[in-house]
């Protein structure tokens, strides 16, 4: 496996299945990095949708997950503390679509626990989209 020998292989990290990883990309982009987040169904159910966040620790394939009922995040962006230190140092974003309300909300998660922080209600429905981008800089 590598650039030399042109092979490519695969090995599996964690037993909780992710779509659209995403990585603390400002200080780990083309580095080592030891966590990723990303959308997965509940349970590898195959009759729902995305369904839930997860959070792999690419070193020790432990897993968290978030996770209510009747809710569809987003592709989650990971937004670094001021002020970090850990790679995990900062706070998860999704948009979420809670289907059994009818609405959406900015999820605001711990990117270390995925613990609920902070969740704003959008005024009306947002049309369910994959992909999710915070940028800092004007």
């Amino acid at each position: 496996m590598g650039l030399r020998t042109g092979r490519v292989g695969t090995e599996r990290l964690a037993e909780e299945s992710m779509e659209l990883p995403r990585i603390a990309y400002e200080r780990h982009n083309g580095r080592a990095y030891r966590y990723a987040y990303g959308v997965s169904s509940l349970d590898g159910r195959e009759d729902d949708f995305i369904n839930q966040l997860v959070k792999v620790d690419t070193r020790t394939g432990a897993t968290r997950t978030w996770h209510e009922e009747g809710c569809y995040p987003g592709e989650p962006v990971f937004v670094p503390a001021p002020d970090a230190v850990d790679e995990d140092d900062g706070v998860l974003l999704s948009l979420v679509l809670d289907s059994a309300n009818g609405s959406s909300s900015l999820l605001v998660l711990s990117a270390r626990t995925l613990d609920v922080l902070a969740r704003a209600q959008a005024p009306h429905i947002v049309p369910y989209g994959f992909h999710g981008l915070f940028t800092g800089r004007a």
